[in-house]
């Protein structure tokens, strides 16, 4: 059965927590065929210049399933 929830934390080794709907810390790890996936899905996000020029930020996936 699939759970609906939001990503509470994102560590660097790609791990994470994800909190369901029912208040419940869920641990999770995502692998480099998940983040391939995200290839050529329609995002929307802000610019911010930095040091080194335009950065995106504030992205998010618009109407897509991954």
């Amino acid at each position: 059965m699939a759970r609906n929830g939001i990503i509470k934390s994102l560590n660097s080794d790609l791990s994470g927590i994800i909190t369901d709907e029912n208040q419940q810390d869920i641990p999770f790890e995502i692998d480099i065929d998940f983040l391939k996936s995200l290839s050529g899905k329609n995002v929307s996000f802000q610019i911010e210049l930095s040091a080194t020029g335009l950065v995106a930020v504030d992205v998010q996936l618009l109407n897509s399933t991954i």
